[in-house]
């Protein structure tokens, strides 16, 4: 079973600049891995927007 809260942890330990790079990067952003939605999670919550 997947651990989502460490997930999240994870994320929230990031800075702004390293989760807008791990978004640019995704392969699918249609279909998210569990740590790139805590990722995606954590930039909405920051109110952050993916670069540009």
């Amino acid at each position: 079973m997947h651990d989502h809260l460490k997930d999240a942890a994870e994320a929230a330990s990031l800075s702004d600049e390293q989760l807008r790079a791990i978004s640019s990067k995704m392969r699918d952003p249609a279909n998210p891995t569990d740590f790139e939605q805590a990722v995606l999670d954590e930039m909405e919550r920051r109110h952050l927007q993916p670069r540009s």
